[in-house]
């Protein structure tokens, strides 16, 4: 409990230190790191670390979060659209080559679960990017709602949870814990809605939307939590790493941001949280 414990502060504090300077390049590089690290750890548990899908991965990684911040302009969707089609062309390729040793159930899950991470990872930056004024807001609202979701329904299932959500997945989450970790965040949103809505007198705050928010999140926190343990199940191990002692790797602690960060992206590009 000491390691976890001390692994959250000095994370929450570097955390901290990449988003007092978001407006600058810094937020991106972090993504691009941390998002390199995250294909690192799914490739070595799977054993596909000299596959050349890797390396497109790594590219993937690189790709995303700095075309967020450099890459503009009518014909930059082409762009986009250009780079994924390149990488499925290099995971058909990659198959083609190596069929007669290749499991293409698992090669094609480590593809499209890289894809997504990639994509995911970068919406961080789409964020922060998507409103001068709230922008830096909806990211921390965005990795709240997924990771406090998470300690919801750790207590609530620790102290209420008697019917298993999914034994045979992730063996600790209970039912209880589930619907916990849904009114956490409901309740997160709100009040989070409410301090921006009482401190920052440009903000228009719909609190049914905060509440659908919420909700979102936490569902697609566990369903990303739940994906990557099916991974790991099949992989036989029990985390991708070590990055943080305590908490596992990269991805064991961003698995969740994986489904909602491109969730939150849309609601903020789309739609306006604040």
């Amino acid at each position: 409990m000491k390691t976890r414990i001390i692994t959250a502060v000095v994370s929450l504090a570097l955390l901290a230190v990449v988003l007092c300077f978001h407006s600058a390049i810094v937020l991106n590089l972090a993504v691009v790191a941390l998002t390199a690290i995250m294909m690192f750890e799914l490739f070595r548990v799977n054993k596909l670390l000299k596959s050349a899908l890797f390396v497109g991965s790594l590219c993937l990684s690189v790709f995303f979060p700095l075309a967020v911040r450099f890459l503009s302009g009518e014909n930059s969707m082409y762009i986009y659209l250009a780079v994924i089609f390149a990488y499925i062309v290099l995971y058909a390729l990659d198959v083609f080559i190596g069929y007669e040793k290749t499991d293409v159930g698992v090669y094609s899950t480590v593809a499209l679960y890289s894809l997504l991470i990639s994509i995911a990872m970068s919406s961080l930056c789409v964020i922060e990017s998507s409103s001068e004024q709230f922008g830096l807001l909806a990211l921390i609202l965005t990795f709240c709602g997924a990771w406090l979701d998470d300690t919801g329904a750790y207590f609530v299932g620790t102290f209420l949870g008697k019917h298993k959500l999914c034994p045979k997945i992730s063996p600790k989450k209970t039912v209880e814990g589930f619907i916990g970790g849904i009114l956490t965040d409901v309740i997160l949103f709100v009040v989070f809605g409410l301090i921006v809505d009482l401190t920052m007198a440009e903000a228009h705050v719909n609190y049914i939307l905060m509440a659908l928010l919420g909700a979102g999140c936490a569902l697609l926190g566990v369903a990303g939590d739940l994906f990557a343990s099916v991974i790991k199940r099949h992989c036989d191990v029990k985390d991708y790493g070590n990055l943080f002692p305590g908490h596992g790797g990269a991805l064991d602690r961003f698995d969740s941001v994986v489904f909602v960060a491109p969730f939150m992206a849309l609601c903020a590009s789309g739609i306006g949280i604040f």
